[in-house]
């Protein structure tokens, strides 16, 4: 079943809007004791469930209505349900375009009323779980505070990132460690938070500022919380109600996070997407520095490789796992189909053998595609250098990928490639300058490939030779005087003026960066 969520801040308020196609809702529907009897417009969407009755409201047009009393009059909505005795009748009264479903005379209305708003609320709530970072980003929006939603464990589910929010010890440690740190102060806070029926102000104590929080909860059970930075007077004025009205969007987030691990994977994912994206701005909005020496570590699988989503999502799972149980942080996650990891810096050889083990157990034994190649950067200090460092792996990726002969399950090192990025480091930036992309080089490849000779690879051992005739013609297995006539040959061709410094760089740099193409 598809449902459709949206949160839209319009000044003030935060509106919410949850449906499914009439058709869709239909197989809700039928678990309901109804069926359908007309769906002139199986596309039109429904958004909310209400038993009506003579003298109510007029209904949304989106709404679904279990009518009471259709002799009455009916409501003029999307769809209506009716009882079977009533069908006929229904049938020539209703719109043509409103949806009709029959119920069997001796149903309940507040049965069936129970059992859609479940059903509807458990599909929306699938959907939902993987929007807490939006909804906390457009709270923090409205509201004028920085965010945090936390389920009833006191794990931070999803925090607002919004550059130049307020910061203080609590939301940073528990965006770090992805949940609130015990303090007595903070027992204290939760003690009344779960007492409190609305919204509760806490004032601010020695490790916190002030704070506004609401209890989210389902059937009277509580599910977490909502959390904003600030007070009544700094906030929007409208706090208490925006908070309010939210709160059953976060219980449907809630109430439907699998288990903690899915839940933490999604954290450190956003949390990690925005250091790499964004990671001066964000490390100043998350409060995030480095606790040391980190390296950051890419991890591609081959294109081959079944089902890459799962083993990505295992990867980053354990890498995360490991590296905080064994050196006290690290942070992994899968971006954009890769897997990419901040881990401590514990030595070449050790973290080698802990990246070994780890894609060995997770790859099955012999698949070298989904073992992949890793890619492994220097030591990195500070955010700010995260996205430059990120490019720099990808570059080298794309070079294992490039190389012929680099077989999967490699790890490669920055420090090892460095001449090879900075070419391609070099060829990223000069790709508008057409004299280098179409120079010489390229009508040497050209006349190559039209007359079945090989000036082009002669060029290419002569430079690689550093000039060295003999050395050049055995890299070729020509003799000596053979290589001579094609180097004499290939310049009265085009024109070459080896003997001249400039020109000889141009060339050997055009050669070179077409490897990059």
């Amino acid at each position: 079943m598809t449902f459709i969520r949206q949160i839209r801040i319009m000044g003030p308020v935060i509106e919410t809007f949850c449906g499914a196609s009439v058709e869709e809702f239909g197989a809700v529907l039928n678990t309901a004791a109804l069926r359908p009897v007309r769906v002139p417009e199986p596309n039109a969407m429904v958004r909310d469930v209400i038993v009506h009755s003579p003298g109510d409201p007029e209904p949304d047009p989106d709404q679904f209505a279990l009518c009471a009393d259709p002799d009455a009059g009916l409501p003029s909505c999307v769809a209506i349900a009716v009882r079977e005795s009533q069908a006929a009748k229904t049938l020539v009264n209703a719109r043509q375009d409103q949806a009709v479903f029959v119920a069997p005379d001796d149903a309940r209305w507040s049965d069936i009323y129970d059992r859609i708003k479940l059903a509807l609320r458990d599909s929306f709530g699938r959907l939902a779980g993987h929007d807490a970072f939006q909804i906390a980003d457009a709270l923090a929006a409205a509201l004028g505070g920085a965010v945090s939603i936390e389920d009833v464990g006191r794990r931070v589910i999803a925090f607002s990132t919004i550059p130049g929010q307020p910061l203080d010890d609590v939301r940073r440690q528990g965006i770090l460690d992805r949940a609130v740190p015990d303090h007595a102060e903070r027992e204290d806070w939760y003690a009344t938070l779960w007492r409190s029926a609305g919204v509760t102000e806490f004032p601010g104590g020695r490790e916190s500022t002030a704070r506004l929080a609401i209890a989210v909860r389902s059937g009277g059970e509580p599910l977490g919380s909502i959390w904003v930075m600030g007070t009544r007077d700094t906030l929007n004025p409208d706090a208490d109600e925006i908070l309010l009205r939210s709160a059953d969007v976060v219980a449907a987030c809630l109430a439907h996070q699998d288990h903690f691990a899915s839940r933490d994977r999604e954290t450190r994912g956003h949390l990690l997407r925005q250091l790499l994206d964004r990671p001066g701005s964000a490390g100043r909005a998350l409060g995030y520095a480095l606790p040391g020496p980190t390296v950051l570590v890419a991890f591609s699988r081959g294109e081959q490789a079944g089902d890459r989503e799962l083993l990505d999502a295992r990867l980053s799972d354990v890498l995360s796992l490991q590296a905080q149980r064994f050196q006290g942080y690290g942070l992994a996650a899968a971006i954009d189909g890769r897997v990419y990891a901040l881990l401590p810096d514990a030595g070449r050889v050790r973290l080698d053998a802990q990246l070994r083990a780890v894609v060995s157990r997770l790859a099955p034994p012999g698949d070298q595609a989904a073992r992949g190649t890793v890619a492994v950067s220097d030591p990195v200090d500070r955010v700010e250098d995260l996205a430059r460092t990120r490019l720099r792996l990808d570059r080298l990726l794309a070079l294992r990928v490039r190389a012929e002969g680099s077989g999967q399950g490699d790890i490669a090192h920055v420090d090892d490639e460095r001449d090879a990025l900075l070419l391609a480091e070099v060829a990223d930036a000069t790709r508008d300058i057409e004299a280098l992309q179409s120079g010489i080089a390229m009508r040497i490849a050209e006349y190559d490939g039209e007359h079945d000779t090989a000036y082009l690879p002669t060029l290419r051992a002569w430079f690689d030779a550093g000039g060295d005739v003999a050395a050049a013609a055995a890299r070729l297995h020509v003799h000596p005087n053979t290589f001579r006539y094609r180097i004499a040959r290939a310049s009265s061709l085009f024109g070459l003026h080896l003997d001249q410094p400039d020109e000889r760089l141009l060339l050997h740099l055009q050669m070179r960066l077409a490897d990059f193409g």
